[in-house]
């Protein structure tokens, strides 16, 4: 092994940090397979936190935007494998609604989503299609007393964490912290690491929107793409999609009103 070869390979273990222990890649990348391992955590799931910079979280997704979403993120992807992977996402929403209805009694237990305003404002797709995600997010907000959405505004004051990241308080079991990246998610159950999301959490929560505010935000956008719509086609509204959310975990942070 010559001299290069060993400084490459000593700066790629400089990089290692000394303690892997409840840290690391998770298994699946960003396929069928990882969807799985979050809907597994789903099932043990009291409390759910996520937060989601630029896209409604996966769980709120109706399938046209999630398809929107993940052709963005892989738009080589065979319509087949779209299809399949919609299908498994929307499973997955569909047995996290059950889940949460099932925790109303006799304490709720909450989810919690903090969605950065550009996914509000900014359709992946086309008019028709946001409007229906939209209309979505407010039957959620109607129907589900313990599924909390809050608007974080693009213009907030504060720096934010841009990744997507989300807390699962299991039960039994420990809190587990999920990151997706572009190259995949990573979780860790570190202390140390969940300390710092659940602080970074509760201060995004105190800086966005209150749950009313939220509401309205989302009206608001619904009512720029009815408009749009009905000049494009007819008098008709669309149509809500059945509901598909994400979650969060433990201690939930007071929402505003």
């Amino acid at each position: 092994m010559n001299e290069d070869t060993m400084r490459a390979k000593r700066a790629l273990q400089a990089l290692r940090a000394a303690d892997q222990r409840g840290t690391g890649r998770v298994s699946g990348g960003l396929g069928p397979e990882a969807v799985d391992r979050l809907a597994d955590l789903d099932t043990c799931t009291l409390q759910y936190r996520t937060w989601s910079p630029a896209l409604i979280p996966g769980l709120l997704q109706t399938p046209g935007y999630a398809a929107g979403a993940i052709k963005a993120h892989t738009p080589g992807m065979d319509v087949a494998d779209l299809g399949h992977l919609v299908a498994r996402r929307r499973r997955r929403s569909e047995r996290f609604y059950a889940r949460r209805a099932g925790l109303l009694e006799p304490t709720p237990m909450i989810a919690w989503f903090l969605i950065g305003e550009q996914a509000i404002r900014r359709p992946l797709m086309n008019a028709h299609s946001h409007a229906d995600q939209l209309q979505q997010l407010l039957a959620v907000h109607r129907d589900y007393p313990n599924i909390i959405i809050q608007v974080m505004p693009d213009d907030c004051p504060i720096p934010v964490v841009a990744e997507h990241f989300s807390l699962f308080h299991l039960d039994p079991g420990p809190v587990v912290a999920h990151l997706e990246t572009v190259i995949g998610g990573w979780y860790s159950v570190a202390e140390d690491d969940i300390s710092r999301l659940k602080a970074a959490y509760s201060d995004m929560v105190g800086r966005a929107l209150s749950v009313h505010e939220s509401r309205e935000c989302i009206e608001e956008e619904l009512s720029l793409c009815l408009g749009v719509t009905s000049e494009r086609t007819s008098s008709s509204p669309p149509t809500a999609t059945p509901r598909a959310a994400s979650m969060s975990p433990d201690p939930t942070p007071e929402a505003s009103a």
